[in-house]
């Protein structure tokens, strides 16, 4: 009822209740909407708290990360640059010592600028007087007179010191090291100033988009930045306040702890900054490397607004809205441990390179040393031995430490060819079975000690002759086939094999043939992790591997690049325990096309045949191939019994017969002994063998052998027996080649060498052809006796590496005299500097020819006999 008694109506009744029913709607509406918003904003505040905390300390630690990695990189090399100023100080040291100012000028301008970071060299004495030299363009490194007290101050008694940065001019500053040497003398070697800032610029790491690295030495010079300017010769600190980087920085200076620390200032408009600092030890001086992000550039300053958008989206759609945010969110994360990971990836590369370089030095010293205890115990026992028997022992070990020894330090000079990208390749025209023989008779004696099988199969279509570099090539084989013998076991199996290639486009137009060499073997074989290293530098398969086989780790990396260098590759296809095949192919030229052997010509060889009886299946193939591919008639037996068989029953003849020493029931001995019986004169016999023949030679004469051949066979092995047998019935006597020396009984040679023990042995080696022998002990003692008596010589070998003055020094001024013999007289370089760019370099002083050491005598008669004058005066 209403207050004045009547009843409401029915329509009056219904908006009523419609009004209370939206009235409710908007409310509940306004509740929800009210909630949502309410945790969307709180999620927010929230997030971007949290968020800006996980998010700084992932920054924070990302910058510790790049520093302690960049600052790695630049202690090692301060650890270079000390150790480079202690290597040339030590040179100057010496110079001075013994030679004095003028020696100390030699060295200085022979030596000036080692590598690409010093731009002067100087030696400043106690009287304030400065000797010096520097690179061309880099007259502005030279040390002032004037500051010849700081120099003589400031170097430490021992070790060395790298000083504050010092302005030389307006737009130029150096950074000096200093070194005590001889008399109260400093040694000082110069870097450019922006020697760090170049450094640091270089090593490529991500410190976000607008951050910047840069380096503050003792003295608060920056002498390295990456930013925009990469030189700054100034003082970093201006007017210090508490929160400003100057403070910074002379906190980091003072501060006696030495962790990476993370700080925070303002930059002088404002803009606040991360900032990462970590020292660095040098010597007794403290330099610190800072790495600065503005707060702007890293994701925590984009989290607020991106949470904002994300609460509106809230707002709006609730479930979605906080999918797109959980992805959003998680965006920067990503990013951050994609270039921690990177980072962290970076650090352990670092580090296993370093530890693979501290186990190669190690194992190196061990493969150095062992020989030379070798040596100098062997030496010492022949000094005191009392028989010729015993001293000739000794010299043979004292013979294969040296060249186990000569074989070591070549590794070691081909590996630092690779790293400075100066091996080379010296093509030539050589005999490719020749150059295989040369090889097996060098690996020959070691898979005789260890009774294993070798086998050799080479493809009749590789052409006589190739072009290209025989001794690389024959390296290559050598190192693979001496580590298949080491990791091969007693009574193995090794394969040598070489094939010719299918030609590849164009190389049949431009005469190329590609071959393809194998050496397989039955060994411990690799698992798939130790193929992955194998031809890296300085590594084995493992650790374990180079003390228990020995060997430096280099021989499969410098293969590797031997054949690269071929226009080639090189692959392994092994298991643990089931041996191992080393494949690797390259690209020479022809030389000669056709067969590799050619018979006599005045025989009719197709009536000739012969029969070989060997036990292995391998060997048999092999005659039967070398046979059809010079067309001569052969057959097989795998026993004595059944070549008698095939005598006795099938009444066959043949002309000659090749039987192993080695067979099943009857040997080979035997065998020759009964073929002779039935038939004497008529046929000729040779055994052949691995084994040592010289054992059975009186027995194999007495049952009528004729001729021996040492395993493996080459297809030349048997071409040039039955040339000798049956074309031109020559003796191994006739064939021999005879060593001879011409005789210079009236010439005289001048050595200059200043080791009294290589003296020595020239004169012995060249005793033989009656040459009169003068000896210098130094270049300058060589220039004096030349210029006395100019035409008394008639060829001079000159040591680089003299004192006093060096070759290239006395040649020069051998050439610059006034007379004719200095024009003419021939002067051959002996030194142990092989590279290409040393024996240029003796060249360009005035030297006629080269021999390194240690001395190929061969090399030496065929330089004597070119460049020694004919006749008699």
């Amino acid at each position: 009822m209403q207050k004045d008694g009547s009843n409401p109506g029915p329509d009056r009744i219904d908006n009523l209740k419609q009004a209370k029913h939206i009235s409710v709607r908007t409310r509940i509406a306004i509740l929800v909407i009210s909630i949502v918003f309410i945790i969307t904003v709180f999620a927010t505040v929230i997030g971007i708290y949290f968020s800006n905390i996980e998010i700084s300390m992932t920054v924070a630690k990302d910058l510790i990360l790049v520093g302690r990695l960049a600052s790695d990189m630049i202690e090692s090399s301060i650890n270079t640059i000390i150790q480079d100023t202690t290597y040339v100080g030590g040179m100057m040291d010496r110079a001075y010592s013994s030679g004095g100012i003028n020696s100390l000028e030699n060295t200085l301008a022979s030596e000036v600028g080692p590598g690409p970071n010093f731009i002067s060299l100087a030696v400043a004495f106690p009287d304030n007087t400065i000797v010096s030299r520097e690179k061309e363009g880099c007259s502005y490194a030279k040390p002032d007179v004037q500051d010849v007290p700081i120099f003589l101050s400031n170097a430490p008694e021992d070790g060395v010191r790298i000083a504050e940065a010092e302005r030389v001019d307006t737009s130029q500053y150096v950074i000096r090291c200093y070194k005590r040497i001889s008399g109260g003398a400093v040694f000082i070697a110069t870097l450019r100033g922006e020697y760090f800032s170049q450094l640091i610029s270089k090593s490529n790491y991500g410190v976000y988009d607008a951050g910047k690295i840069f380096l503050v030495d003792g003295g608060r010079t920056m002498i390295a930045n990456t930013g925009e300017n990469l030189l700054h010769f100034q003082h970093v600190y201006q007017n210090q306040n508490e929160n400003d980087l100057a403070s910074i920085v002379t906190k980091a200076l003072n501060n006696n702890d030495n962790q990476s620390t993370i700080t925070y200032y303002r930059d002088g408009r404002g803009t606040r900054n991360i900032c990462a600092y970590t020292p660095i030890i040098n010597g007794t001086e403290r330099w610190v490397l800072f790495l600065t992000v503005p707060v702007s550039e890293t994701p925590v300053n984009r989290m607020g607004l991106i949470f904002i958008i994300s609460g509106l989206i809230s707002l709006a759609g609730g479930i979605i809205a906080s999918i797109i945010i959980s992805k959003i969110c998680t965006r920067p994360y990503a990013e951050l441990n994609r270039r921690n990971e990177e980072l962290v990836i970076m650090r352990e590369d670092a580090e296993k390179i370093s530890i693979s370089k501290a186990n190669f030095l190690a194992n190196m010293s061990h493969e150095m040393r062992t020989p030379m205890n070798a040596i100098i115990g062997m030496t010492s026992i022949g000094k005191s031995a009392q028989t010729i028997d015993k001293k000739d022992y000794a010299f043979g070990k004292i013979d294969n430490a040296s060249r186990h020894l000569l074989g070591v330090i070549n590794d070691v000079l081909d590996m630092s060819k690779i790293e400075a990208g100066k091996l080379d390749l010296s093509p030539a025209l050589f005999n490719f079975e020749d150059m295989l023989q040369k090889v097996v008779n060098v690996i020959n004696f070691r898979v005789d000690e260890r009774k294993q099988q070798f086998y050799i199969n080479i493809d009749s279509k590789i052409p006589r002759m190739l072009i290209g570099d025989d001794q690389r090539l024959a390296q290559v084989i050598t190192n693979l086939l001496s580590n298949a013998v080491k990791f091969t076991p007693e009574q193995g199996t090794i394969h040598l094999k070489a094939v010719l290639l299918p030609a590849e486009d164009g190389e049949q137009q431009n005469d190329i043939c590609r071959l393809k060499i194998s050496v397989a073997d039955t060994g411990i074989g690799l698992t798939g992790s130790q193929k992955e290293h194998l031809f890296h530098l300085y590594e084995q398969a493992e650790a374990a591997t180079s003390r228990k086989y020995g060997g430096t780790g280099l021989g499969l990396a410098i293969s590797k690049r031997i054949i690269e260098l071929m226009g080639g590759q090189i692959w392994v296809e092994s298991e643990a325990g089931q041996g191992s095949t080393f494949s690797f192919s390259v690209a020479l030229r022809c030389g000669e096309q056709g067969k590799s052997h050619l018979l006599d010509e005045g025989v009719d060889w197709s009536n000739i045949r012969i029969l070989a009886v060997d036990d292995e299946s391998e060997i048999r193939e092999f005659f039967q191939s070398v046979s059809a591919n010079i067309g001569i008639t052969c057959d097989v037996a795998a026993s004595g019994e059944e070549a008698l068989e095939i005598l006795t029953r099938e009444n066959k003849k043949y002309n000659v017969y090749f039987i192993d020493w080695k067979l099943p029931g009857m040997n080979g001995v035997e065998l020759a002994r009964q073929i002779n019986a039935e038939k004497p004169g008529k046929s000729i016999v040779i055994i052949f063998s691995s084994y040592d023949l010289s054992l059975i030679e009186n027995e194999a004469h007495a049952a009528g052998v004729e001729k021996f051949l040492q395993k493996p066979l080459f297809p030349s092995n048997i071409v040039d027996i039955l040339t000798e047998l049956i074309g031109s019935k020559k003796t191994t006597e006739q064939i021999k080649e005879e060593i001879t020396y011409d005789d210079y009984s009236n010439y005289t040679i001048l050595i200059a060498e200043d080791v009294e023990v290589n003296r020595e042995i020239i004169q012995a080696v060249l005793e033989p052809t009656n040459v009169v022998i003068e000896c210098a002990e130094n270049g300058m003692q060589a220039l004096t006796m030349f210029t006395e008596t100019p035409y008394k010589y008639d060829m001079i070998f000159m040591d680089v590496q003299m004192p006093e003055m060096d070759g290239y020094e006395a040649t020069r001024r051998i050439r610059a005299l006034d007379i004719e013999p200095a024009k003419n007289i021939s002067i051959i370089a002996m030194t142990a500097n092989v590279f290409r760019e040393d024996i240029e370099k003796c060249l360009a002083a005035g030297m006629n020819g080269h021999i390194g050491k240690p001395i190929d005598f061969a090399k030496m008669f065929e330089i004597l006999n070119k460049h020694m004058v004919k006749q008699k005066r």
